[in-house]
């Protein structure tokens, strides 16, 4: 058994940080005590040697407070990969230093601090930077000032450890993993049009409002003539997803009063019966909390139970409208309610890894330094990311999935891919079907 000898202090979030790195991310069991004698994170491993991972960050805050701006560095350190010449290891805190002898290894980077950072989000809390939503930016995260937003660096942390037991002559059984794609769809508007007048708006909207000629020939040309609204494309989607050996998971809004954003009702024949469908098909029907719910439990609540009412079957996943996410006060909703997972985290202006991994994980509330009964699992890429805040062309896009993808299968972690099923049959979002079709069956 792996004995870790953690320094005093701060005793939660350091065996959190330990426990998704070894146990999540590689399956590898530990026990631990605290260590006031010697500094440090010291790894006993079962061999007899010992790997020192130092501790640079809750060192410095004896006084029981880290949630401070002051607290978030400048800029990340990089290390040279002690096994990769062409690579380096980014850090959060710590310093560039490593030393590798027979019985004993140092790493200089505060693995456990820096895992910490990236997933429990603590960054987003103490930086004062909101955009209209009340989101915090992508522009403002480390992660992206420093250009390491596109690695799942915990999942590196990770496999750098794996590295190390190897070196210091310990071999032990790693946790299977092989790439997988987690499929999701926020329902937004189940329908474009709920009525023949909806059909005029939207053609007129391509004449007076856009000015587009080329778009009103193409509404009538392809869509406004036929039966089926644009939008309702779930019998061809869970079509698909079946023939690639995928599950879906169609997330919905909860009842709200009419007029509120992307409002539809429950009770809506149409509603009911695509309820229904997705629930005897085996796909999944989850949760998606509005703008108003974001900040407002009681109103969180209701819409839950709402859509709990309607939905055949149970409610237990799902993710934020607009990806509004407040760490760690959003996810402690999510599990008050006894939801087991969300995936909203990821950042709406850029693709990649907003928590640093690629796999799903125990979330931990900081301000109460528990763990949490729910896991996230993390967005790594959604339609209007790349289309609209990135304004990539479809082959630009699907040459940025495919390059996430790649590091994703290093890991053998989990694609977490959001796609509308309003961003289909429009006369902006048809040439993107094929980006959707192609990177879906390239798993």
């Amino acid at each position: 058994m792996l004995h870790i000898g953690i320094p005093p202090g701060f005793e939660a979030e350091k065996v959190y940080a330990l426990s998704v790195l070894l146990d999540d991310l590689l399956g590898i069991p530990f026990e631990w005590t605290v260590d006031a004698e010697k500094p440090h994170y010291r790894l006993h491993l079962p061999n007899g040697t010992m790997l020192i991972l130092e501790d640079h960050f809750f060192e410095k805050h004896t006084d029981g407070n880290y949630l401070a701006l002051a607290a978030v560095p400048a800029a990340a350190l990089t290390l040279p990969h002690p096994f990769d010449a062409n690579e380096v290891i980014f850090g959060i805190f710590g310093r560039s230093h490593f030393s590798l002898e027979n019985q004993l290894t140092v790493c200089g980077i505060d693995l456990v601090a820096s895992a910490f950072f990236m997933l429990s989000r603590w960054e987003e809390y103490v930086r004062p930077e909101r955009d209209d939503y009340g989101r915090f930016p992508a522009a403002s995260a480390l992660a992206v000032r420093d250009g390491f937003i596109d690695r799942p660096v915990v999942n590196e942390y990770a496999a750098l450890l794996l590295q190390l037991f190897h070196r210091l002559g310990w071999y032990p059984q790693k946790k299977p993993a092989r790439l997988r794609l987690h499929l999701s769809h926020d329902v937004d508007h189940p329908l474009l049009w709920w009525s023949v007048a909806d059909r005029l708006r939207t053609l007129a909207g391509s004449i007076f409002q856009r000015k587009n000629l080329r778009e009103a020939a193409w509404w009538l040309s392809e869509r406004i003539p036929l039966q089926q609204d644009p939008y309702d494309i779930f019998e061809a989607w869970m079509d698909f997803s079946e023939k690639n050996g995928l599950v879906s998971h169609f997330n919905f809004l909860g009842e709200r009063q009419p007029g509120a954003d992307a409002y539809y009702p429950l009770q809506h024949p149409f509603v009911k019966r695509l309820l229904q469908r997705i629930a005897a098909r085996g796909h999944g029907i989850g949760f998606h909390p509005s703008l108003e719910a974001f900040a407002q439990a009681e109103t969180f609540r209701r819409e839950l139970e709402s859509l709990r009412r309607a939905a055949p079957g149970p409610v237990t996943s799902g993710r934020q409208h607009y990806l509004c996410f407040s760490p760690p006060h959003t996810w402690q909703l999510w599990a008050d309610a006894g939801l087991a997972w969300d995936s909203t985290l990821g950042y709406p202006e850029a693709e990649g890894f907003r928590c640093g991994i690629c796999q799903e994980f125990p979330v931990f509330n900081f301000l109460t330094r528990q763990v949490l009964p729910l896991r996230e699992k993390p967005l790594i890429a959604m339609d209007v990311t790349l289309a609209n805040y990135r304004r990539y062309t479809p082959e630009q896009a699907y040459d940025r999935l495919q390059a996430l993808r790649r590091n994703v299968e290093i890991h053998g972690g989990e694609f977490a891919l959001l796609w509308h099923n309003s961003s289909w049959n429009t006369y902006f979002w048809a040439p993107w079907q094929r980006v959707y079709r192609e990177f879906v069956s390239s798993f």
